[in-house]
Order: C-alpha cells, then sequence, then structure tokens
C-alpha cells in the first residue's frame, strides 16, 4: 500500500454521532504515519466544520466519557499531535472535502446519514474512492429487516419476526398520541385486545400476531438505528404496545423478535472478493440485553477474544460469517453478529461499518489473530481502491446514446 492523501470523515446527523468520533480519532491514532491525513467534522445539524473550529473541539472530544480513543497519556498525546498535523487544509471544508484530490475518503460514520449508503452514493458521484462497503451493500445492512430477507432467500439462517410499518398507524404525532392513550390506559390491569383495539385495530393484529407466535418477552427493534438504540424488551402485552409505537416514532418500520437466549458472538471480516476473517468474539452480555450502556457506557464489560469455543465451533461461525458477506455483497469491512448454542445458529445482524476504538472488538480480534491495526486499515482501503479501479473499467460507451 503507497502512502495515499485521505480524508478520514465523521460526526455526521444520526443517532450513533458519539461512537463515529471516537472510531475516527482512533483510525486517525492508528493509520500509517506516511499517509497524507485530512480530518472532516459534520456537526449533528449537517454543517461541516472549518479547519478553524476543530482544535476546540478535540479537546471536548478527549474528556467525553463515551470517547475512549486513547486509554493513557501518552495515547491521548501521540493522537493529539497527530490530529494537529492532519487538519492543516485551507478554504471551506465543504470545498476542500469535495476538490481535494484525495486519493481515498474513509466514512467513520455510523447509522444513518453515513453508514446507510448516503455517503457512498456522495462519493460516488464525485468520482472518489472510499473505504467500506458499497452502496448497495449499505443500503441493505443498516436496514434490518432487508438485511433478514436477503439472509432467508439465500438459506442462512434468522430469528423470526413480525414487522410493521408506521403508515399503517399514520403520522408521527398521531403515532406519538396512540402511544400516549395505551400509556394511560388502566395500570391495574394488563389491558386486553377491545382496549387496545379501540385505540388502533392494526396495532392490535401485530400484537396478535406476536403472541401466537413468540412467547414473552419479545425484542422491539426500529429497523434502522445501529447500537441497540431504541430497541426494546418487552414482558407484557402493555409494554409491547408501547415500545411498538415508541419504534415507528424513531423509525418507519419496526419489527418484534423473540428473545433468544442462545450466547452471542461476532465475526470480524475485510477485503474484497474473498475475505479475511478475524477470530470470534464472545460477547459479555448484562443481565437484561446489550444495549447502548453495556456497550459504550462507563460498566461496559471486557469481551472474551477468542470466544470459548472449540476449533470446529469456531470454523462453522467463521464459515456463516464469509457466507453472509457473499450473500449481501459486502465489501471492505464488516462485523456480523450471530446467536449460537449447541448448533443451533441464527444470524442477528450486520455491521457494515463496524465500531473502532477503545470499545471495539472488530480490531482486536484481527489484531489477535495477527493483523494489527495499521495492516488491517490498510487491506480496507485496498479494498475500496480496488473497487474503484474495477467501477473505472466498465464500458460507458453507446453508439445510441441520445
Amino acid at each position: 500500500m503507497p502512502s495515499l492523501k485521505l480524508a478520514l470523515i465523521c460526526g455526521g446527523t444520526g443517532a450513533e454521532h458519539i461512537g463515529s468520533i471516537e472510531s475516527a480519532l482512533w483510525l486517525l491514532s492508528q493509520l500509517r504515519p506516511d499517509h497524507q491525513l485530512g480530518f472532516f467534522y459534520q456537526y449533528p445539524d449537517g454543517r461541516l466544520a472549518e479547519a478553524a473550529e476543530l482544535p476546540a473541539l478535540f479537546e471536548t472530544w478527549a474528556v467525553h466519557p463515551y470517547i475512549k480513543a486513547w486509554i493513557d497519556p501518552a495515547g491521548a498525546e501521540h493522537c493529539r499531535a497527530v490530529f494537529r498535523q492532519a487538519i492543516h487544509w485551507t478554504g471551506p471544508a465543504w470545498t476542500a472535502l469535495t476538490s481535494g484530490s484525495w486519493d481515498l475518503i474513509w466514512p467513520a460514520f455510523h447509522g444513518r446519514g453515513g453508514e446507510d449508503g448516503s455517503f457512498q452514493g456522495f462519493c460516488e458521484f464525485l468520482g472518489f474512492p472510499y473505504a467500506g462497503c458499497g452502496i448497495a451493500a449499505s443500503v441493505i445492512g443498516i436496514d434490518k429487516i432487508k438485511t433478514k430477507a436477503i439472509l432467508q432467500v439465500s438459506g442462512l439462517p434468522v430469528l423470526p419476526q413480525v414487522i410493521i410499518e408506521d403508515w399503517e398507524l399514520g403520522s408521527v404525532d398521531t403515532i406519538a398520541a396512540i402511544k400516549e392513550h395505551i400509556i394511560l390506559l388502566p395500570a391495574t390491569t394488563m389491558p386486553d385486545l377491545e382496549a387496545l383495539k379501540a385505540i388502533h385495530p392494526l396495532l392490535t393484529e401485530r400484537i396478535q400476531e406476536s403472541e401466537a407466535r413468540f412467547n414473552y418477552p419479545v425484542f422491539v427493534k426500529p429497523a434502522s438505528l445501529g447500537s441497540s438504540l431504541g430497541v426494546a424488551k418487552a414482558g407484557d402485552r402493555r409494554s409491547l404496545a408501547v415500545a411498538l409505537a415508541q419504534a415507528l416514532i424513531l423509525d418507519r418500520r419496526a419489527l418484534v423478535e423473540p428473545q433468544c437466549n442462545w450466547p452471542e458472538y461476532g465475526i470480524g471480516l475485510c477485503g474484497l472478493d474473498e475475505p479475511q476473517v478475524s477470530l470470534v468474539v464472545g460477547y459479555t452480555l448484562n443481565p437484561d440485553f446489550y444495549d447502548y450502556e453495556a456497550k459504550f457506557g462507563a460498566e461496559a464489560q471486557e469481551d472474551a477474544i477468542p470466544a470459548r469455543l472449540d476449533s470446529a465451533q469456531t470454523r462453522e461461525l467463521q464459515d456463516l460469517a464469509r457466507s453472509a458477506w457473499q450473500a449481501l455483497g459486502l465489501e471492505g469491512c464488516a462485523r456480523v453478529d450471530c446467536f449460537w448454542e449447541n448448533g443451533q445458529i441464527a444470524i442477528n445482524e450486520v455491521n457494515t461499518m463496524p465500531g473502532f476504538g477503545a470499545h471495539s472488538v472488530y480490531a482486536q480480534a484481527f489484531n489477535q489473530a495477527g493483523l494489527p491495526p495499521s495492516s488491517l486499515l490498510d487491506q480496507i482501503m485496498a479494498a475500496g481502491l480496488e473497487r474503484h479501479r474495477r467501477r473505472n473499467q466498465f464500458s460507458i460507451s453507446f453508439k445510441d446514446r441520445l
């Protein structure tokens, strides 16, 4: 991998804004020192920070409780020094980003507004190579419902689900009102189906379908939010109804899944056609579920790398991750999370831009497999460059062009 002129961009308009910053700072500290770096930050309102704003922002991030891109003073100072070198671009930020003659752009976004295919499309429109998955895989991977549909028709195991969409209930204001009506039902007894039908019959149908297919507790998930944001565990009819309404305030679609009591594992992949696969990670779950606080908060626990599995079990999970990679058209980097116990297996979700940093298991699992961070990042960037090269080989000349 030659030295690259690399633009690193983070932040974004999505809910995983802070995780994106941590990933970018960790990437900044781990990239080879001969790469020429430009650092860009997008505020939650969509504005791109100007170069003069970045030093103060860095110092704010350095003391944020969820941003642990460095864990010791020496690491913090190293990251600070690299950061100072990386922001030396002039002119308006958008001009610098879009006309900077970058060899590669690394969108360190997580979730909506960057990991969901939107920024990938922006890069392809401007003709920039970029790191990570392409447009189609990013659009599919951000959507749990679409991901599961493709995995299922590819013959890969997933958990069953019940789906509900916002248009079936009405506008966001209507759904918020439905939620309030449910909350105001008498708390002394569990609401019966007739009481729920009076509030909204379609919502009641979905609850009946869920109860017919699954036992409580169940999990309600917005279709397109990551890091367990918006996920709720429902142990009864009332909490299920409230959770469905809340999920549809956050997203256009929501799904209900049964609780799976099998241990959860994560497998990292990087490359292009035949991906390299990391060690299997065994997630440490809290007594309820692996929510945002359990992943990133002060009480976050260390996950097991490698997972406590024998070689045959490890290969089974790694092979499943490779199959998901091929089925979804993943590229560059991804992490596949799945449930497994005694030969029973189900893919839970796919992350098309895994988190990096002190919280992240993705780079740790590769590092312990013998691929250090700088080499891992070079492989991801090499995949982005090769995808761009192949795309530019396609013929775009037609005799009958209008």
